[in-house]
């Protein structure tokens, strides 16, 4: 599972808070309040963001878009240029002043609306009878919130108006040291706002990925037991199999040793056989797991992760499972007996006496 294409999402955090009598919820704030959260040491940007469900009009019949007004520098924070045009800039939310009607679309509703079409730049969407400019197509895997358009934000300076708060964390910067800065500032928002914040709350940032752990952790780690378990019971079935295999097949390698073929030829055979097995076997799986993979992706709910979320066959897990599937079918066991035997034939043996004479009778007669 690769969750997010952000080159720093292990920095990127939600600012959260929990007490006695609530869970962990998240903190939305105001725009002055965010101003102060930047000047922080710990914190290197600010992912302010709201949502404004919009309707895209134009058309025949208006379409529900969900709209993201992202603040000016969160493109560049969140690391992911975009594959067509620009992204939001600074210039296109000026201190003060309103927004630019700019509108930077997402992959998919590019793909959707548009088909995908490089040039649509320049041109109008129309969001609530409003026409903005588009700027810019985000890139396949820049899903931030769901969004299907992203707008400039508008800070403003009214104590009613909160935004959804992410923060950038300063290379090197602990969770713990964040969490310590934090507190004693949302304190001091909540003498101000005390609506806002739950009495006696401890502050807690935590990750893109904490919540998915939390939530599933647990039984992913009890499916990644189970699945050892069973690939242990799979390799131990077949090596059973092969060792049966080569002990029902006792009489007629004491008869291919009788008739001449040395050690090292029925060895090679025995790991030729195995060989072929094993692979076959092992292209087997392989083919199985990206079917069954691609079975998962279909009837996985949409929002069981985050839709930045791409699930995919690992390569060192791949390498692993054919390793695996390989040294189980190319069991040596079998091999040594096979050995062994061809080492115990002696020339009065009753087996290899008829053999050696029916050789050397169908030499004669060619």
């Amino acid at each position: 599972m690769n969750p997010y294409p952000y080159p720093a999402a292990d920095r990127i955090v939600r600012l959260t808070v929990s007490s006695k009598a609530t869970s962990r919820n998240g903190v939305a704030l105001n725009g002055p309040q965010l101003r102060q959260l930047q000047q922080l040491h710990s914190v290197e940007g600010v992912l302010a963001m709201d949502y404004d469900p919009m309707n895209l009009t134009g058309h025949d019949l208006p379409e529900n878009v969900n709209a993201i007004s992202l603040i000016s520098n969160g493109f560049h924070d969140l690391g992911v240029p975009p594959i067509v045009g620009r992204e939001l800039l600074p210039t296109d939310s000026p201190d003060g002043q309103e927004p630019q009607p700019v509108v930077v679309l997402s992959y998919k509703f590019w793909q959707k609306h548009f088909f995908g079409d490089r040039a649509v730049l320049g041109q109008t969407l129309q969001l609530d009878h409003k026409n903005y400019v588009i700027v810019g197509v985000a890139a396949p895997r820049f899903t931030w919130y769901s969004a299907d358009v992203f707008l400039p934000l508008k800070l403003m300076q009214a104590p009613s108006r909160r935004y959804i708060i992410d923060i950038l964390l300063k290379p090197g910067v602990t969770r713990d040291a964040t969490n310590a800065e934090l507190q004693p500032l949302l304190e001091h928002f909540a003498q101000t706002t005390p609506k806002q914040f739950p009495e006696h709350f401890k502050v807690q940032v935590e990750g893109l990925n904490d919540w998915v752990v939390k939530n599933i952790g647990g039984t992913l780690y009890l499916l990644f037991g189970a699945v050892g378990l069973l690939l242990a019971i799979g390799c131990g079935n077949v090596s059973i199999l092969l060792l049966a295999r080569g002990a029902a097949r006792q009489h007629e390698l004491a008869v291919r040793a009788a008739i001449g073929a040395n050690r090292r030829r029925i060895v090679r055979q025995l790991l030729t056989e195995s060989l072929l097995l094993a692979v076959i076997g092992a292209g087997l799986g392989v083919a199985l797991a990206y079917g069954i993979l691609a079975g998962i992706q279909m009837v996985l709910p949409k929002y069981a992760f985050a839709p930045e979320v791409v699930i995919r066959i690992n390569l060192p897990v791949l390498l692993f499972s054919i390793g695996a599937a390989l040294g189980t079918g190319i069991s040596l066991r079998p091999v040594a007996r096979a050995a062994a035997l061809t080492a115990a034939v002696e020339p009065d043996d009753a087996v290899g006496h008829s053999a050696r004479g029916w050789k050397r009778a169908w030499t004669q007669n060619a």
